[in-house]
């Protein structure tokens, strides 16, 4: 590794850039960190599946008040945040496991609209836009190999976690006296 020379006594810094992760796994840690973001303005909890444990195809779990949900995240640049949909491909594997879930799972797709990862992130003295935008759908009712179309209809935001608390709801028999 080169170093650039200083004074003496002076720190020195490398020549190149402090990142060391892979483009792609640098997208894998931005698509968590979106959601974590949007989590949080939601004022709930997300919980990362460990790397080693990713076994049900789930990166993590909404911490919804009713019930976590199930979430698997890609981040891509290959799309643009504009149009109708996008489409992802989806192992066989991943939609049995998502079918045996009894609670919803969601899909998210994070867009980023530009492909250099400087740019992800815009830094003025209004404060820090993500070039980014989110979308998701729910999978595990989805049968069959295939593609999974994520409508750009269904952007993710806080109040995307009510609709999923709704869904949670719905896989539960109602109990008299209870709403």
């Amino acid at each position: 590794m080169s170093v650039a020379e200083g004074a003496p006594g002076e720190a020195v810094v490398p020549a190149r850039s402090v990142g060391r992760l892979p483009l792609n796994a640098c997208k894998a840690r931005y698509g968590v960190a979106y959601v974590r973001t949007v989590c949080s303005q939601a004022g709930v909890g997300f919980s990362e599946t460990s790397p080693d444990e990713d076994y049900l195809a789930v990166d993590g779990l909404v911490s919804l008040p009713v019930a976590p949900v199930s979430v698997q995240i890609k981040c891509s640049s290959q799309f643009k945040i504009a149009g109708r949909s996008a489409t992802w491909p989806a192992e066989v594997e991943w939609r049995e496991k998502w079918q045996e879930s009894l609670l919803p799972v969601y899909f998210v797709l994070v867009v980023l609209d530009v492909d250099d990862r400087a740019d992800w992130l815009y830094h003025d003295e209004t404060g820090t836009m993500h070039r980014a935008a989110g979308f998701w759908t729910r999978v595990d009712q989805q049968a069959g190999p295939g593609n999974i179309n994520v409508p750009k209809t269904q952007r993710l935001t806080s109040e995307t976690l009510d609709l999923w608390a709704k869904d949670v709801f719905g896989c539960f028999a109602p109990v008299e006296g209870v709403r």
